[in-house]
């Protein structure tokens, strides 16, 4: 459904710094189609709330 594999879900073997982490999350923004992004954005929101 999203695209990923599930061990991607759970990766949590690296440790990145906030910068890295914002740089990571701007790629994927730029490389996302309109339906993808908007349902990351339903996801951050759900998260950061």
């Amino acid at each position: 459904m999203l695209g990923v594999e599930i061990q991607e879900i759970f990766d949590f073997g690296h440790k990145v710094n906030i910068k890295e982490l914002r740089e990571v999350m701007s790629r994927l923004l730029k490389e996302s189609d309109e339906e993808n992004l908007r349902l990351a954005v339903k996801i951050l929101r759900a998260v950061v709330r």
